[in-house]
């Protein structure tokens, strides 16, 4: 943490600086940092500004993304708390004026999910005494999110009542606040640190219920100032502070008021290592993901010729058809299955136990294929559950090993088996030669084999 960075103090898209060092990666450096933000590159660098207007990668949060001197700020990172390296594809001499765009637009929306984590990590500590114990914003991809864990478990009805309250922060519009404070080792501190768990144990300073003990304590001047933190902290620590709701040692960036938050909005939440895993939303991101969900409700409305206030009566009308259809589908699949046993079985007296039976396997339709050791049958776009039981079904008309295959693709196949005693063992050395995968028992097994048409007939023509 930089106590005097820009990014703490300004909020301006436009900043000059001077280059005062450029240094070139080459090998293994230069390889790891094309691992960290995942492209390669024909030449990368390491610069050191005068000034420092960019947020480096930090707490939970992603750094900023911005141009220096027009090229892409590829990453930035905080070294040892004295100084910023910013990655670029771009050599920029030393002296050199700089223009650095900070992308403002990105910080905002970091800013507004950081403010709306800590409201809600305070209200559960305060609320629950529940530690925060994990923080990520992943704000970019395809479907923006901040993972947030704790260590306790944490009800839906607990949660709802938590996203009201946090909705509540946020129309009071009360001040986001920093303080920095310097550490003071004291016995006293020792002791408050190891009743309450030791450092990682998060407690809320501002105490809104029950009797919460605060992890981190220190003394400035005559008064003491109590905050959550996740580590034990040394030197200069910045405090960000909600009155009357959160305090929490933080190096990230946020809003001003909690009113600039506007919205906060939980998405899903997970049992996660005996806690909570909790996914959620703040800000313009959370604005855009409940504009985003409300179109796709109204449009499944449409579909359905039903209000959106009736969609869930509506579906599950429909899920309780499609279980109706479903079972119809499986039994006259069923049938089919009984039918082509049959017919095989009448072959197979007609024939006398000929070498072979059916026809050349074309695996298009109703259709058996083998010789006397193995017999394939085949069943158009069954799943896996019908492929069992039409294995289950045919047991009663086969005497000899069989499977049970339906296309998957032009090169997969899925399958299920049974056969006789051995017919594991034959399986396996079949699996040892290619194109099987898959397992189970003589009574029955399943899987998939990766090959075309003619290579399925193929390994029925030379399988031993």
């Amino acid at each position: 943490m930089l106590k005097n960075a820009l990014y703490y103090q300004e909020e301006k898209e436009s900043y000059k600086a001077k280059v005062l060092s450029c240094l070139p990666l080459y090998g293994k450096e230069k390889e790891a940092w094309e691992k960290r933000v995942g492209k390669s590159f024909p030449a990368l660098f390491l610069l050191r500004l005068s000034e420092e207007p960019f947020y480096p990668e930090g707490g939970g949060q992603a750094p900023d993304k911005g141009t220096i001197d027009g090229a892409e700020l590829l990453f930035a990172e905080n070294v040892e708390d004295e100084y910023i390296v910013h990655l670029l594809a771009k050599e920029i001499p030393e002296g050199t004026e700089v223009l650095c765009k900070v992308d403002y637009a990105y910080r905002r929306r970091q800013s507004e999910n950081h403010s709306g984590e800590h409201i809600f990590a305070g209200l559960i500590s305060s609320r629950f005494g529940y530690s925060n114990v994990g923080f990520h914003m992943e704000l970019t991809a395809e479907n923006p999110h901040v993972t947030v864990d704790f260590n306790g478990e944490l009800s839906e009805e607990a949660l709802s009542e938590l996203e009201l309250a946090v909705n509540a922060v946020i129309r009071r519009n009360l001040p986001v606040e920093e303080k920095y404070v310097e550490e003071q080792e004291s016995e006293e501190q020792e002791s408050k640190e190891q009743e309450s768990g030791g450092s990682n144990s998060e407690k809320s300073s501002e105490k809104l219920t029950g009797e919460e003990l605060p992890i981190g304590s220190l003394e400035q001047g005559k008064k003491t100032i109590e905050f959550r933190q996740k580590k034990a902290l040394s030197g200069a620590i910045r405090v960000v502070s909600i009155p009357g709701v959160d305090s929490c040692a933080c190096c990230g960036t946020h809003v001003k008021r909690t009113g600039e938050i506007g919205l906060f909005k939980l998405l899903s939440f997970e049992k996660h290592r005996g806690g909570t895993r909790v996914f959620l939303l703040a800000g313009e991101l959370a604005f855009l993901d409940t504009q985003k969900k409300e179109k796709l409700l109204f449009k499944v409305s449409r579909k359905l010729s039903t209000d959106y206030q009736s969609l869930s009566e509506r579906v599950d009308k429909l899920k309780e058809q499609t279980e109706e259809e479903r079972g119809r589908r499986i039994a006259l699949s069923l049938q089919a299955v009984e039918l082509l046993g049959n017919r095989y079985k009448k072959e197979l007296f007609i024939q006398k136990r000929a070498v072979f039976t059916g026809k050349p396997f074309l695996g298009e339709g109703l259709e058996y294929y083998g010789n006397k050791n193995l017999v394939v049958f085949h069943f158009p776009d069954f799943e896996m559950v019908l492929l069992n039981k039409a294995c289950e079904s045919l047991k009663s008309y086969v005497d000899t090993d069989f499977f049970c295959f339906s296309r998957r693709g032009e090169q997969e196949w899925q399958f299920a088996g049974a056969g006789q005693a051995g017919f594991l063992e034959r399986f396996k050395k079949w699996k040892e030669e290619g194109h099987f995968s898959g397992g189970g028992k003589e009574e029955m097994l399943q899987g998939r084999f990766r090959g075309s048409r003619e290579e399925l007939k193929d390994w029925i023509d030379s399988a031993e």
